[in-house]
C-alpha cells in the first residue's frame, strides 16, 4: 500500500497531514490507542490524543467503550463521502460569493469602463453582417424598451425569429409606408404586429435607427460619396444621445399612422 499517497489524498480533501497518517495508521488495525497511533504514524504523543479526538468529532474514527481508550478507523468508503460532502458545502459557499461578488462589482466595472478614452462609448461599424449582428445583439440584451425606425434597405433577419415580444420588453417600431407596396415583406409585418411589436408607419424616415433602453443607440449613415448604397453604422452608449433621439421617436409615432388605418386606407 502506497502510504504517502493515501495520505496526500486525505490532504486534499481536507485533513491535516498529522489527521491524515493517523486515520491511514489506524485502517490497517482493527483498533489503537493514542500512543499506537503516535508510533505508527509517527505523530507526537500528544499530539496523537487532539488528533484522534478531532477525527472522532468529525465521525471519521469512533471511540471503542472501554477501560483504555482505543479508537477504530470508520470504513474508508463512508470517511471519503464525508469529506467529500463538506467539499461540496465548501465550493457552494464558494461559488455563491464568487456571483455575490461579482455582481457587486459589476456595476463599478461598468462606472470604470465609462471613464476611459472619451470615443470608448461609440462604435463604428461600416462591415454590413457585422452591424446587422451587432444590432441584434441590442435587442437580445434589451431589458425594458426598444424604438426602431425601420428604414431601406432591410437588413435585418427576413423572419420572427420569436414567438413573441419577450415579456417586460415594449417594442415599438414605425416603418415606411412603401414596406406594404413588398407583399413578402408586407406579410412579415404583420407577422411581427401579432407577436406583440407595437407598429406604425411614416411616408417617410430619415434613416434606420434602434434605442435600447434609453442608453443604447444604434443608427446608419448613408455616405453620400459612394453610389451603391454603402452605410456606416454608429452603436453609441450614450443616455444624453438616446434621450434626445427619443424626443424625436416619439415625435414620429404621434404623426405616424397605425397599421390597421393604412391598410383601410390601400384597400379603397
Amino acid at each position: 500500500m502506497d502510504t504517502s499517497a493515501n495520505v496526500a489524498g486525505l490532504v486534499d480533501l481536507g485533513l491535516t497531514s498529522y489527521e491524515a497518517r493517523a486515520y491511514v495508521a489506524l485502517v490497517g488495525r482493527r483498533d489503537a490507542t493514542p500512543a499506537e497511533i503516535s508510533r505508527m504514524a509517527s505523530i507526537p504523543r500528544q499530539r496523537a490524543y487532539d488528533v484522534l479526538a478531532t477525527l472522532s468529532e468529525r465521525g471519521l474514527v469512533v471511540q471503542v467503550p472501554g477501560h483504555v481508550v482505543r479508537y477504530r478507523a470508520q470504513p474508508p468508503d463512508h470517511v471519503a463521502e464525508l469529506l467529500l460532502a463538506v467539499r461540496r458545502r465548501e465550493l457552494d459557499r464558494l461559488t455563491q460569493i464568487s456571483a455575490d461578488v461579482a455582481g457587486e462589482l459589476r456595476s463599478l466595472f461598468q462606472r470604470g469602463q465609462d471613464h476611459g478614452n472619451p470615443f470608448d462609448y461609440v462604435e463604428v461599424l461600416r462591415d454590413r453582417e457585422h452591424a446587422v449582428e451587432r444590432v441584434q445583439q441590442l435587442w437580445t440584451d434589451a431589458r425594458h424598451e426598444v424604438l426602431t425606425f425601420v428604414h431601406p434597405p432591410y437588413l435585418g433577419a427576413s423572419t420572427p425569429s420569436t414567438d413573441a415580444v419577450p415579456a417586460g420588453i415594449v417594442q415599438r417600431s414605425i416603418y415606411e409606408t412603401s414596406i406594404l407596396d413588398d407583399p413578402r415583406m408586407a406579410e412579415r409585418v404583420r407577422t411581427w404586429a401579432a407577436l406583440g411589436e407595437q407598429i406604425r408607419l411614416a411616408t417617410e424616415l430619415p434613416l434606420k435607427l434602434t434605442i435600447v433602453d434609453g442608453r443604447s443607440v444604434a443608427f446608419n449613415m448613408p455616405d453620400p460619396a459612394e453610389g451603391d448604397g454603402s452605410v456606416t453604422t454608429l452603436v453609441v452608449q450614450h443616455e444624453a444621445l438616446a434621450a434626445t433621439l427619443k424626443i424625436a421617436f416619439e415625435s414620429l409615432w404621434a404623426q405616424a399612422r397605425t397599421l390597421d388605418d393604412v391598410a383601410a386606407a390601400r384597400s379603397y
